[in-house]
């Protein structure tokens, strides 16, 4: 799910968007059968701990009353679509939800009577939503957009929710009614209540020979992520053709220089708008790419579109194992977890099981989902009126103001939660360490106590029973657990 600035490529595709048809009747059963089936069931989010101030706030904010424009983060694809439709059933059974076109397109006939607004509906998908959360019943998208998928940093949001929320403040005051406007941001993270090393291993032993790359079974958990990505590396270096980079370079140095050797290429052979951000150019460069391939019909040509589509797609992998993401003393479960997934779903696609896996990746444990509502930005109708240059720059701070509330209040949880995820994370190997800290490290890896190198849990967190809990109150696990961080 994102929300996007209207471009030429948007505007091209709004003739096809079609108006949603929500069955508010089916859409009440399918958050019972969301709850139980899929948060409960599938992606085993054992208790909800989301505090009564967090649910009053954002109970508050979105009504009758209001027009709001709810912004989550976009932790973990898959499940995040659930818990966007468990917020519909708790606080408005009627929102409205922005989504991919492609998913939009491949979901189910019951699923898209969900009241899915496709992101490739152009101006007609903005009127939508804005009509829709001026009849009170909110709007939510992910800012964020597809990105990486990362539990613990905010990344760079889209305009497209601030300048439909400053729409609405226009829309109401042409009207003569001070409704007030909310963008109302909103972060979760999900945390595994238990040792899942074993799991770990599992999961990287299904890439390895799928990828037909080593084994590392006799490696610990940390060592053995190190060389499969290492390993990774070097398999997609050779596949395009490109030598190793220089010699003394860490990972995440030879990782990027990779990917900006794939993105000069195709930059060298496509017309884009420059960008001093990476990720912005992938997007454009998979946008023209997809363009141009669209209008050629030679199979010569296709072929090399479609090499050129597998080497956007490889730099657009590239940047979710980032430095400025895990360049951490240590490494949590949740954050291999999410590596992992992602390997999964951009090298591992062929065949059915795969298929389904990435779309509703299997956790490897009971998890505890943690729910902040930050404080609400109130639209300034003013502001949203003003002329080109100062509307502009107000929608701008309104997206930077959303990214700053949802990184405050994730950073937040982190914080709270620091202990427990503390006890199950491993020692960074991508990390450089002066070597009296990695002999500790070390040590502590070799520590017959350590749960670490994949035994599953002889005394597993107790996971509360029933429906969602409010709060957290006995899912801590036992704090005699040795830490392994350095």
């Amino acid at each position: 799910m994102q929300s996007a600035p209207l471009t030429p490529d948007t505007a091209r595709t709004a003739n096809r968007f079609h108006e949603p048809s929500p069955n508010f009747v089916l859409m009440r059963i399918l958050g019972v059968v969301n709850r139980w089936c899929l948060l409960r069931g599938h992606f085993r989010v054992r208790t909800f701990d989301f505090p009564h101030a967090d649910r009053a706030r954002l109970r508050s904010i979105v009504n009758e009353q209001t027009a709001a424009f709810i912004a989550p983060n976009h932790p973990e694809f898959g499940l995040d679509w659930m818990m966007d439709k468990e917020l519909s059933t708790l606080f408005a059974p009627r929102m409205a939800s922005w989504a991919s076109h492609g998913i939009v397109a491949s979901a189910p006939r019951f699923w898209t009577s969900n009241n899915l607004v496709s992101n490739s509906g152009g101006e007609a998908a903005r009127r939508y939503s804005v009509a829709w959360a001026m009849r009170g019943h909110g709007v939510l998208l992910h800012p964020e957009g597809s990105v990486r998928w990362t539990a613990d940093k905010i990344h760079p949001l889209f305009h497209g929710i601030a300048e439909m929320a400053a729409e609405a403040a226009r829309c109401l005051r042409a009207e003569g009614s001070d409704r007030p406007v909310f963008i109302a941001p909103i972060v979760w993270k999900y945390r595994y209540v238990s040792d899942v090393g074993a799991k770990i291993h599992r999961e990287m032993a299904t890439i390895e020979r799928a990828l037909s790359l080593p084994s590392g079974r006799h490696m610990t958990v940390a060592e053995r992520f190190h060389a499969l990505q290492e390993n990774i590396l070097a398999k997609q270096m050779s596949e395009f053709g490109f030598d190793p980079a220089p010699a003394g370079l860490d990972f995440f140095s030879r990782q990027h220089a990779f990917q900006m050797r794939l993105v000069d290429d195709l930059a060298s052979r496509y017309v884009i708008e420059p960008s001093d951000s990476v990720e912005r150019m992938v997007n454009r460069l998979r946008r023209e790419i997809t363009h141009s391939r669209e209008n050629v019909h030679a199979n010569a040509q296709a072929a090399r579109f479609e090499r050129d589509l597998a080497m956007i797609a490889e730099a657009g992998r590239l940047g979710g194992f980032s430095r400025d993401v895990y360049e951490t003393p240590t490494l949590s479960q949740e954050q291999i977890f999410e590596s992992l997934k992602r390997i999964r779903a951009s090298l591992l696609i062929r065949g059915l099981p795969n298929t389904l896996h990435n779309y509703l990746p299997t956790p490897y444990g009971s998890r505890i989902a943690h729910v902040r509502v930050p404080e609400p930005i109130a639209i300034d109708p003013h502001r949203a009126c003003a002329d080109e240059a100062e509307r502009s720059a107000y929608i701008a701070w309104l997206i930077e103001q959303t990214r700053e509330r949802m990184q405050r209040a994730l950073d937040t949880i982190n914080r709270d939660v620091a202990a427990e995820v503390d006890a199950f994370s491993h020692p960074n190997p991508f990390v450089e360490r002066p070597d009296a800290q990695r002999r500790d490290a070390e040590s502590s890896a070799s520590n017959p106590c350590r749960i670490d190198s994949g035994a599953m849990n002889a005394d597993p967190c107790r996971i509360p029973r029933g429906v969602f809990n409010e709060s957290e109150n006995d899912s801590q696990c036992s704090k005699s657990r040795v830490r392994t961080a350095p």
